[in-house]
């Protein structure tokens, strides 16, 4: 899967910022209660795994068919959301777009409605691909870290949900045992092993269940809410616990709720100054800076081949605006290269970024913005340089995703489990997820 989200091949130095302030953490990890929902998911496709005859996830082999017992309930949930849940559209829902045609018209297309290689794509984009790093990374949530195996605090909390579930809850108990009269066919299960999406599909018929407390006790939440989680006694050790990531995440939430910052790069200057001990937190407010004068002058250019889709890059440099972006982009590029003895992992690439800009004069700006798009960028190229001209690769569109540090992801769960009483202002709109193909 190639995204377009790393425009200036700052994406892995990006993530090392964010590694220092919200370790174990990523963009696409927002939503305590898709946890809830996963960990849900985890315990009872892992049931149903075991009941066809798999064991070991040791394997990529055998990670794929433990994971095929996972998807379809991934998927399932997120046509339990829009049957339910009037405002779905404001959910995170990763392959809302073939699932709700799919729903709407009984059913009848085969794996959701997705094609097979938009199906197995679905790995990578899917909810778990994005959560994926939680299940395996905080304390408990899979055995031995495996991101598979349900541990204790998984199937904590799949118990809690499962009991919230009512009348939507599977036809047979939680961690029924294999003798149980109500554990999983193992019959049914070995017969279904290459289709596990039919298989739920048949023996799950009560997710469209509606109850009264449907939405709030078991719906993914929508993205503008920041009220706390029925089962926040349950996330918060995972999160913000006594562990040592878990108490970094709690300072760092703290901090930001204390600082009256108007805007994201203040937000960062003071961070900087907060953990002045941390050398690479010192430098997270230049880097900010650098990272959105870049991309700042990407959507300048974007936005002038909106209505033109071929442009000479002196016309481009004699639009109005282009000397204020260019000149904040080479006094940020300058501001970077003053000192740079500290050695982080990732830093050439912001190094090599700033030297590129040598001049604040627009033509010679955007030139050598565009060359080093071209050729240290990653993922799609957004626009090239052929003679002189500027030639668009993607579709237009509005605005760009930052280059972001997880803090709305940290603060959003650090509010879900009453860590902070509200959603820092600074950071209410500043929504940075990871960009997903939801095709």
């Amino acid at each position: 899967m190639v995204r377009r989200g790393d425009a200036l091949g700052l994406r892995a130095l990006a993530d090392r910022f964010a590694d220092s302030i919200a370790p174990d953490l990523n963009n696409r990890i927002r939503d305590g209660r898709w946890v809830t929902i996963l960990a849900w998911c985890l315990a009872r496709s892992h049931e149903a795994f075991h009941a066809s005859g798999g064991r070991g996830v040791g394997t990529r082999t055998q990670q794929r068919e433990r994971y095929a017992w996972l998807r379809p309930l991934e998927l399932i949930w997120v046509a339990r959301t829009i049957n339910l849940a009037d405002d779905w559209r404001k959910r995170p829902l990763a392959g809302q777009r073939r699932v709700q045609p799919w729903w709407v018209h009984g059913r009848r297309e085969e794996r959701f409605g997705m094609s097979v290689d938009q199906f197995r794509a679905y790995r990578q984009t899917g909810l778990y691909g994005g959560y994926r790093l939680a299940f395996r990374k905080w304390p408990h949530m899979t055995v031995r870290g495996n991101g598979w195996t349900p541990g204790p605090s998984t199937n904590a909390l799949a118990k809690w949900l499962d009991g919230k579930l009512g009348g939507a809850r599977p036809g047979w108990s939680l961690h029924a045992g294999d003798g149980d009269d109500d554990s999983v066919s193992s019959r049914s299960a070995k017969v279904s092993a290459d289709a596990p999406h039919r298989w739920w599909l048949r023996k799950w018929p009560e997710f469209e269940h509606r109850s009264r407390e449907a939405d709030e006790k078991t719906l993914p939440r929508r993205i503008d809410d920041f009220t706390d989680l029925a089962e926040a006694h349950l996330l918060r050790p995972l999160i913000f616990g006594t562990e040592s990531n878990g108490k970094r995440r709690l300072e760092v939430a703290r901090e930001i709720a204390r600082i009256a910052a108007g805007d994201h790069l203040r937000l960062c200057e003071e961070l900087g100054r907060s953990f002045a001990d941390d050398q690479v937190a010192v430098l997270l407010p230049r880097f900010s800076r650098l990272a959105d004068a870049g991309i700042a002058a990407m959507d300048f250019i974007a936005e002038a081949l909106r209505n033109d889709r071929h442009l000479t890059i002196s016309r481009v440099a004699g639009l109005s605006g282009a000397t204020r972006v260019c000149g904040e982009l080479r006094a940020a590029a300058t501001d970077w290269l003053k000192d740079n003895a500290v050695q982080v992992r990732h830093i050439e690439t912001a190094h090599r970024f700033a030297s590129a800009i040598q001049s604040a004069r627009p033509a010679d700006c955007f030139r050598a913005l565009l060359y080093h798009h071209e050729l240290h960028g990653g993922g799609l190229r957004w626009f090239v340089l052929r003679n002189e001209t500027i030639e668009p690769r993607t579709p237009p569109r509005t605005g760009s995703s930052r280059y972001r540090f997880r803090l709305w992801s940290l603060c959003r769960m650090a509010t879900q489990c009453g860590v902070l009483r509200t959603m820092p202002a600074v950071l209410r709109s500043d929504v940075e997820a990871e960009e997903e193909t939801d095709e």
